[in-house]
């Protein structure tokens, strides 16, 4: 069940990395996660019906997984895209669509590998979450001078 999880849980990563980057940067956060939960969902629980076990874990693992693939490679996406954006002065920068490319790529490297190594979705998720965290924390910290005390 384990590793059947696991497995799940790369797939459904992959599923919401590649639809982090393909919807459009101006839908809010939680437009990106309803739209990348189905897909998710589905990933998960065919790793799950793969493997003869319960459906059940496939929600929650698939909601999270790509859900928060979703979000973070949206993030990097935009912010790429705004970067390159600001230097070049066009509209649809080449930079915006090789950062695409490479989160497309590697999409495809961690469904792949997940589908052989399946507790390798784990490591994935942790760097996931630690680049989630890192850009939150960097956002934060970009507008702390302009807090007004009272």
């Amino acid at each position: 069940m384990f590793l059947a999880i696991c497995q799940g849980l790369g797939l459904a990563i992959a599923a919401g990395l590649i639809l982090g980057v393909v919807l459009p940067p101006i839908m809010p956060t939680w437009g990106v996660v309803v739209g990348a939960a189905p897909l998710g969902i589905l990933a998960a629980g065919a790793a799950m019906n793969g493997a003869d076990e319960a459906l059940w874990p496939a929600l929650p693992v698939g909601l999270l997984g790509a859900g928060l693939a979703a979000v973070v490679s949206r993030d990097v996406a935009a912010g790429a895209a705004r970067r390159a954006r600001d230097q070049g002065g066009g509209a649809e920068p080449a930079g915006a669509t090789a950062v695409s490319a490479i989160v497309v790529l590697a999409a495809v490297i961690v469904a792949g590998v997940c589908l052989v190594l399946e507790p390798f979705s784990l490591l994935v998720l942790v760097a996931l979450l630690f680049l989630w965290g890192s850009r939150r924390r960097q956002a934060e910290r970009k507008h702390e001078g302009l807090r007004v005390l009272r």
